[in-house]
């Protein structure tokens, strides 16, 4: 199975990747993408200078990684030419909220005379690809979880996931 989640490949996202990656199945976390998490590895690391550079390396990867004919869950996005089963966003931890990417828009302005580059820009998931909004890294952990193991039942699977952002808000684990 292939999951997208749409996460704006941008700094604050790194943390939201991470926290819905730290509690996925230790099977899932080897068939996990998390690309702001990526990109603040490459910038902290140095092995590009900034998030610009960054965000097309990551890209790259995202593409090859969408290409392969293995299960994978990314977290952020890449063109329409590759498939998913699922496609699904994560904007905020704290509401589920559109997803919009403000970043990625600052750099197809940026970019709009290099052919190259603007091809990696252009024709990525948006919003409306997406069939449910997420928040909370938990629950939408265990929500990626009980999606990727089960036939795509999203209805029964989506209650579940409201009744646990309700419990954890709640107070109970």
């Amino acid at each position: 199975m292939k999951i997208l989640v749409l996460m704006p490949l941008q700094e604050q996202s790194a943390y939201m990747a991470m926290g819905i990656y730290k509690n996925l199945p230790s099977k899932l976390k080897d068939k996990t993408f998390c690309m702001p998490s990526f990109m603040d590895y490459l910038v902290s690391t140095k092995i590009v200078p900034n998030w610009e550079y960054a965000l097309f390396d990551t890209l790259l990867v995202a593409e090859k990684m969408a290409a392969l004919d293995e299960d994978v869950i990314i977290l952020g996005n890449t063109k329409k030419d590759y498939t998913f089963d699922a496609v699904f966003n994560f904007q905020d931890i704290d509401e589920s909220l559109p997803y919009e990417d403000k970043f990625i828009d600052t750099m197809r302005e940026k970019v709009k005379s290099e052919e190259l580059l603007t091809n990696k820009v252009t024709n990525l998931y948006t919003q409306a690809d997406s069939k449910l909004s997420l928040h909370n890294c938990l629950a939408a952990a265990d929500f990626l979880a009980a999606y990727f193991d089960t036939d795509p039942r999203l209805d029964e699977i989506k209650q579940e996931y409201l009744k646990k952002l309700q419990d954890l808000k709640d107070g109970n684990k």
